[in-house]
């Protein structure tokens, strides 16, 4: 658990559990948040796939953010209030390489291409994970017809995979665009082109237990307004 914290002696934070694309949106966002209403913000976070498991599971929050699909999933159960779903952004994929590396062009399919078999290796989210990103990259690999030219340097792991470029693990990192942005220590090459690129939709709702929901749907709102538009093209996703 992560508190945005902007002071002591607040009251207890609006709880989210949201995915990891979106806590530089959060973070970037919870002054003002705490202007509006005198609270804090507690996050957990992880893929989409994550956060609909832990509300699932029993886990307690006010707000829930994940993909549309997710969102709906959890309504049918009775576990969020389909009433208050709004679109907050749109995830994009991007590249990242460390600061000695090669930093090639991406912007059209063919460069992307030959940027990812110049690559010494590369690192991505596993996709047994439920990683939307993994699940997309291995998708293109095989429409570029590259995937066994990657697959012999090609590392995976769970968690925000830039980590490992920033410590020299590895040379370069595909993920979202947003999830790369967080790590310091890694260069952005930027987002894939729009040929190869994934967008996906994130919507956030309140939880149909939230102990707060007034709370928690002004921080929707907030999450979803004009005011937040530049916070979240800033972080690396488009506005909803």
């Amino acid at each position: 658990m992560v508190v945005v914290r902007r002071g002591p002696n607040v009251p207890e934070p609006v709880k989210i559990i949201t995915t990891v694309a979106m806590k530089g949106v959060v973070d970037a966002l919870a002054p003002a948040f705490a202007d509006a209403t005198g609270r804090d913000i507690a996050m957990m976070y992880g893929p989409p796939s994550a956060a609909v498991k832990l509300v699932r599971d029993g886990e307690s929050a006010d707000v829930v953010i994940s993909t549309p699909e997710g969102i709906q999933e959890l309504v049918h159960a009775g576990l969020v209030d389909g009433g208050s779903s709004r679109l907050v952004a749109r995830m994009i994929m991007g590249l990242a390489v460390g600061p000695n590396e090669p930093k090639p062009d991406i912007s059209t399919p063919d460069a992307f291409k030959r940027a990812l078999l110049q690559a010494k290796s590369i690192i991505h989210a596993d996709p047994a994970t439920g990683s939307p990103s993994a699940a997309h990259f291995i998708k293109v690999a095989g429409q570029l017809g590259i995937a066994d030219a990657l697959k012999a340097k090609t590392t995976m792991r769970a968690g925000v995979v830039a980590h490992a470029v920033a410590k020299g693990e590895c040379a370069m990192a595909v993920q979202q665009l947003a999830e790369l942005l967080l790590v310091d220590g890694v260069h952005v090459l930027g987002p894939f082109p729009d040929a190869l690129q994934n967008v996906m939709p994130l919507a956030a709702a309140v939880h149909a237990q939230s102990l707060q929901p007034q709370a928690a749907r002004t921080l929707i709102e907030l999450l979803a307004s004009p005011q937040a538009r530049p916070v979240v093209e800033k972080a690396g996703l488009l506005a909803a």
